[in-house]
């Protein structure tokens, strides 16, 4: 079973977990049929012009009534082809994407040629694709949903695999924003989806209400809240609350859908918070053991370059080297 609130995530997912026993069947443009000009509203048009939208809309019209079997690997094949016709939008901080400002700077391409690339980048997919009649077909099951709300029976889990967005002020809806509106979502106007997934930068209103948390965590919120900086103890302070809301909500529910003895494997990055570190590996391991999980085992690795090493204002600020940790849990 995977889970994620990220339907682009899973779509992803899809592909990655698809066992071809032979080549997969490509879709080929001649089956897509022609249809209206796109209304000036469609999200795509934040980068392309109606006349590009409209042959990207007939596409990914054609692969939303596709069975999930198949539309995986054309769907990530049109998900490339945006990104790599929209790079000119993308600044020094890779998870942030750009609109247009003017029609000038909107990307025009024909159908022929987005056909074209289409094709390619199904291709290129297909190329980096194993196939083996032997492959093992086992159902896999995936989800859409938050993991404070998980679609599973209690104790009815093994093992849990995951790596928790981290505290890093990376709005991965906005990193998405090209895919999702591949598919219909408009983030700038509908902030729905932005605002539940975990790590958002935008703050509910529940944000600041009390919160049951370890020792490590709580004096992380003391710490971003006396910070000299601007806002730290008012919207950032409300962030690191949400954030770890959202976290403790998560190992409630992995702690609920997990069988006695089950375990429990975590990816996750420490980080800092101007000159404060973030011990996350630390948070998750105080906060597994407060819910009946004994630390297995923890294997740090120092990471050289991360994405929030792009912001120039937080390299003002001094820092040892961040690391990011496998955790494994078993539970009592």
């Amino acid at each position: 079973v995977g889970i994620d609130r990220n339907p682009v995530a899973n779509i992803v997912a899809r592909l990655r977990v698809s066992a071809y026993q032979t080549d997969p069947e490509l879709v080929d443009a001649s089956s897509i049929r022609p249809a209206e000009v796109a209304t000036s509203d469609d999200p795509l048009c934040a980068w392309f012009t109606r006349g590009s939208v409209s042959r990207i809309r007939e596409w990914a019209e054609h692969l939303s009534h596709l069975p999930p079997s198949q539309s995986g690997l054309p769907y990530v094949a049109l998900f490339r082809a945006i990104r790599s016709l929209t790079t000119s939008f993308e600044g020094s901080n890779p998870t942030w994407v750009k609109r247009a400002k003017s029609s000038d700077e909107l990307v025009s391409v024909s159908a022929k040629d987005f056909d074209s690339l289409l094709m390619q980048e199904q291709d290129f997919i297909t190329s980096r694709i194993v196939t083996s009649s032997e492959m093992p077909n086992n159902p896999v099951q995936l989800a859409t949903a938050l993991s404070s709300a998980l679609p599973v029976p209690n104790g009815s889990v093994d093992a849990v695999l995951t790596s928790p967005p981290y505290l890093t002020r990376i709005d991965y809806a906005v990193a998405y924003t090209r895919e999702l509106a591949v598919l219909g979502h408009d983030i700038a106007k509908d902030r729905t989806l932005r605002a539940a997934l975990m790590g958002t930068t935008l703050i509910r209103k529940d944000a600041d209400s009390h919160l049951q948390i370890g020792k490590t965590a709580g004096t992380l919120i003391q710490d971003v809240t006396s910070h000299s900086s601007k806002a730290s103890s008012g919207y950032y302070r409300k962030q690191v609350l949400q954030y770890l809301r959202d976290l403790t909500a998560g190992l409630d529910e992995v702690t609920r859908v997990t069988k006695s003895e089950g375990i429990f494997h975590l990816v996750v990055q420490d980080s800092y918070y101007k000159d404060v570190p973030v011990r996350l590996a630390d948070i998750c391991i105080e906060e597994c053991t407060l819910r009946g999980w004994n630390l297995v085992d923890r294997d740090p690795y120092v990471v050289k370059r991360t994405l929030t090493s792009v912001n120039t204002a937080a390299r003002n600020y001094k820092k040892s080297e961040v690391s990011e940790t496998v955790i494994s849990l078993r539970k009592k």
